[in-house]
Order: structure tokens, then sequence, then C-alpha cells
């Protein structure tokens, strides 16, 4: 934990800001660092310290040289750390450039059952862009009254064509792919149950763009998908080409977004805040203890809606 003392503050954030320079660069002296950041870079300098971005690295160094940008919490006018949070939180805001997702989504209840002590529904709701998202809200059987909720954001994981699955577990067999990837990363567990039987009203979104969100061959030009079909999809050999396929499509997709004036964390977190709606309208959600989590890119999502969405009081990111 970092102490409250704004100089300890500032000192643990500079030397956090060299380690994480040293990765894209070649200045970061790795003798003059704390023991963690030397386990962290010693890798990195190897090789004669050569740059993650070549040549532009000593160039890319060089840009803060000549000092602080004006919103670190290092510059010595900060000496408030509410009174920096809200500059910089603002300038956070503004610099993310979200695209609008409306309101509270309207919400579709597609089914609803019991399983493995717990009352689940299945969720449809639409929002102004792309297909339908699907969530899962699961809560523990015949819980009675406002229980706290949790946000359940599923990894990345290298495999776009899974989403809400890869955390859960529902009454129809689970895709061999998902008992594996659910052993290798949740030691056989699908988290999302586990927790909701401990007391809380959990929700599982598919994120932009999985599963229910995941771009289809048919919706991209013949020139991009090549000779891919979306026939008969479960079929782990058609799941491997996909996702081979749509860790190849990222790049297009990110210039794209940034192309358009937003970024792929800005989609996340907008849509995440839409989840985060839903799960918050519900009556039996008591919406002063609403946590979140995740790993990989579900831990990516944690820190930014965590960090960002006071409705977030609690926010456990498992590394990304």
């Amino acid at each position: 934990m970092i102490s409250d003392d704004p100089e300890a503050r500032r000192a643990f954030l500079k030397q956090s800001g060299l380690a994480a320079l040293a990765l894209s660069t070649s200045s970061f002296d790795a003798v003059s660092a704390p023991d963690i950041f030397q386990s962290i870079q010693a890798p990195m300098i190897d090789n004669n310290q050569i740059s993650l971005i070549g040549p532009y690295g000593s160039w890319a160094a060089g840009l803060i040289e000549s000092g602080l940008p004006s919103l670190s919490f290092r510059n010595e006018k900060f000496t408030d750390i509410e009174s920096w949070r809200r500059q910089a939180k603002a300038r956070v805001w503004e610099r993310l450039a979200m695209p609008d997702t409306g309101g509270t989504p309207k919400v579709t209840v597609e089914k609803k059952y019991e399983y493995d002590g717990l009352e689940i529904e299945s969720l449809t709701w639409q929002l102004p862009y792309g297909p339908p998202t699907k969530g899962i809200l699961l809560k523990p059987l015949h819980a009675k009254g406002k229980l706290p909720g949790i946000l359940a954001f599923h990894d990345h994981g290298g495999n776009k064509y899974f989403g809400h699955r890869k955390i859960t577990k529902l009454p129809e067999a689970q895709h061999p792919m998902m008992v594996e990837h659910q052993r290798l990363y949740y030691s056989g567990f699908a988290w999302a149950n586990e927790i909701a039987k401990r007391g809380y009203v959990v929700l599982v979104s598919d994120a932009f763009p999985f599963e229910s969100r995941r771009v289809l061959f048919s919706e991209v030009p013949e020139s991009i998908r090549g000779n891919h079909s979306d026939a008969d999809p479960e079929r782990q050999e058609n799941i491997d080409a996909y996702n081979d396929w749509a860790g190849n499509h990222e790049h297009i997709m990110a210039k794209s977004l940034f192309c358009a004036g937003t970024s792929w964390a800005s989609v996340f977190l907008a849509e995440d805040q839409r989840a985060l709606d839903v799960l918050c309208a519900r009556p039996d959600v008591d919406t002063d203890r609403i946590g979140c989590g995740g790993l990989s890119g579900g831990g990516m999502r944690t820190a930014f809606i965590g960090g960002l969405d006071d409705r977030i009081k609690c926010a456990v990111c498992v590394g990304f």
C-alpha cells in the first residue's frame, strides 16, 4: 500500500515511471533502481539495451527530458492528492474521447433458470452500434433483499470467439476449449459462478469485440477475410482459425478506431459503463456496494472503470 504522504507517493511514481520508460527506451539505469525494478528490467537491457521501438528509443526518451508532464503528480505544485485527482481525472475524460453509447440500455431477459445453487438470467441489450451484447447474470438461489454487485470481466487470452463463457459455467455442456481455458487460467473454476455463490449479484457481459460482439467473416471484405467462412463455428479448428484471424485483425480495428477519433480502451470503458448501468438498475443490487474484477484484458478494463467511475467501490485487477 502506498503512503498518503505526497513525497512518498512522488518517489514511488518516479521509480515506476523510470521502469516503464525503460521498456521502450534505452535510457534506464538498472543499477540505480530498487531490486524489484531490477528484476523486471534485467531481461530488457541485454543485447546492448536495444529499444522496443528501434532507433526511435533515444528520441522518445528525450521528449520528457525538458520537464515533467503538466499533470504528473511528481510535479512539486501538487501537494494534495484530491485536488490533483480532480484535475487529472477531468483531463483523462477529455482525452479519452469516448464514443456515445447512449444511456442505460433496454434489457431483454432471454431465459431464467436455476443451476448449481444459483439463479441465472441470460440477458441481451442493444447499443447504438454493432450486434446485441449478451450478458449472464448470476446470484445465489433464493436470495432475498439487496445484494452487493460485481461486474465480472472476462479475459482476452488471444481468444475473441469466446467471451462470457470464459468465466461462467452454465447448464449446457461446456465447450472443451472452455474447460481447458478455465483449467489453465482459473484453476478449473468458473469464477463468476463461484463468487456469486458467496452472496453477490454478478454480471458478465461480452466485451467489444468478443463472442456476441465479435466481427464475423461475412461482415468484412473478401480481401480481409480471405477463404474463411462463418459456417460450423463451434468446431475447434474453425475457432482456432477465427482467433488467428481476429488477432491479425486487431491492428486494423485499433487504427480504425483511432482514425474515427476514439480508441479501443475508450470503447471498452464506454461499453462497460453501460453494463454497469444494467447492474445498478436492478432492484436486487445494493448500488452502494459495487465492485469489479478481471484478469488480463479484464484486468485492464478493471483498471479503467475502477479508476474513472465512482460507482465502483472495490476493483480487483489481476494483472493485464
